[in-house]
């Protein structure tokens, strides 16, 4: 994807038994039996045709993890199944914050001139109790 964004990729369109000559196109366009060349400078503007594509100067990487003749006799015959054992999962460790609350709902009546009053009367009133956790309305929750 580092080369596509550097626009270092040409797509070339090879229809099987077609008659038309392949060709390419700067950029990578996903299409069914197109190869993807990346080069090592960015080329010219994105979408550009391109023709007479030269395949005996295209170079191809070494493959990572080679097989010699020897592997190949050394490996399992059909019959027989070779194990891989999948590797386990590796668990990492999360730092959370867990936020756990009790709500307990009490109905208070106070007389008081406006609104704000009321409201300061009732959280006086409401201090001075002691309250049951047993009807309370427990919630959790996590952030972080």
């Amino acid at each position: 994807m580092k080369a596509v964004r550097q626009n270092r990729v040409l797509t070339i369109v090879q229809e099987p038994g077609s008659k038309k000559k392949e060709f390419g196109e700067i950029g990578f366009h996903q299409e069914p039996h197109a190869n993807y060349f990346v080069f090592p400078k960015p080329l010219p503007k994105e979408g550009a045709k391109v023709v007479g594509i030269k395949y005996d100067m295209v170079e191809e990487p070494e493959p990572k993890d080679a097989v010699s003749l020897e592997d190949l006799k050394r490996a399992p015959k059909h019959r027989e199944k070779a194990r891989v054992e999948k590797p386990k999962p590796v668990e990492k460790t999360f730092h959370l914050v867990v936020r756990r609350v009790a709500v307990i709902k009490t109905k208070v009546s106070v007389q008081a001139r406006n609104k704000i009053k009321a409201r300061e009367r009732a959280l006086e009133l409401v201090k001075g109790q002691g309250f049951d956790l047993a009807k309370a309305v427990l919630r959790e929750e996590i952030s972080g």
